[in-house]
């Protein structure tokens, strides 16, 4: 005959001498290891690694930089509309990065210049409208900068705290501003002076093949290297071949013959009609020249 019994079970049987939580540490531990090691990776990387991810992480680390605000006059708000709609034409016959939508910025300011940074945004200045007298010399410009915006310059010139704040929106928005700091703050002045020398040249390359598919020519380019080249002290440089190896972008001359040479290769006219500056923007001119 079979005796049954209920026996207890042996002592610590269910009991460990190791803490519950030390899995959870190097778990923990392992994780944190990882993203360090990703983000000194990123650090190194930043110019080849910024650009190729995918878009809609930077937009979510720039989602706080608004650099396309409506200006204060309703002459430059009006200023800003005709350029904006200038770069939707100019941008519809771009390959953008999925997601990427273009803002222009104007600024009622003296300064000779453009600057295209993180989010889409590109600014123009009142006194660069000063040097151009036609809407193809204007449209040169604009699509240089969205070419900047579509190669993603911005995210790779603007260096490491941006790239590893890009790299860490993909884990968090917040994570990710945090990461790039102050770079967000000052993202449009380190823009102007950020973009090597290469880059100007992918960015002249595909501006010349949309203001070529806009206009039928590419005399807009010439006009604009024209100006360029009666900016106090540009006569100077020029003569100075070897300063071209330590600033980004390439001296004016060399710019006007890789114009003249990229016609020549694609079967395209140097000159043509040329389209008058729309009216907010003529004024915007004349209001510099005065």
């Amino acid at each position: 005959m079979v005796k049954l019994e209920n026996r207890l079970p042996d002592e610590g049987i269910n009991a460990t001498h190791e803490n519950p939580l030390r899995e959870f540490v190097w778990l923990l531990a392992g994780s944190v290891a990882l993203l360090v090691a990703i983000v000194v990776v990123v650090s190194v990387a930043a110019q080849w690694i910024a650009p190729r991810i995918p878009y809609r992480y930077e937009a979510r680390l720039a989602a706080g930089l608004d650099l396309a605000t409506p200006p204060t006059s309703a002459a430059g708000r009006a200023a800003q509309v005709e350029l904006q709609a200038l770069a939707d034409r100019l941008a519809a016959r771009m390959d953008l990065p999925e997601g990427m939508s273009i803002r222009v910025g104007y600024r009622d300011d003296g300064t000779v210049n453009a600057f295209a940074t993180l989010g889409g945004q590109t600014v123009f200045f009142r006194g660069l409208l000063r040097r151009l007298d036609s809407e193809d010399a204007v449209a040169m410009v604009m699509a240089h900068e969205i070419a900047h915006l579509k190669y993603r310059h911005p995210a790779a010139a603007l260096g490491r705290g941006v790239a590893v704040g890009v790299v860490l929106s993909v884990v968090s928005a917040e994570l990710g501003r945090s990461a790039a700091g102050g770079a967000l703050g000052q993202a449009g002045m380190l823009t102007l002076m950020s973009f090597n020398r290469e880059q100007e040249r992918q960015a002249d390359a595909e501006a010349l093949r949309v203001l070529a598919a806009e206009y039928g020519h590419i005399g807009g380019a010439i006009d604009l290297f024209a100006a360029f080249a009666q900016l106090p002290g540009a006569q100077r440089s020029e003569s100075m071949t070897v300063v071209e190896f330590v600033q980004t972008h390439p001296l004016t001359a060399n710019r006007i013959a890789a114009v003249k040479q990229w016609a020549q290769d694609h079967g395209v006219p140097l000159d043509g009609a040329r389209r008058p500056l729309p009216p907010a923007l003529a004024q915007a001119r004349a209001k510099a020249d005065k």
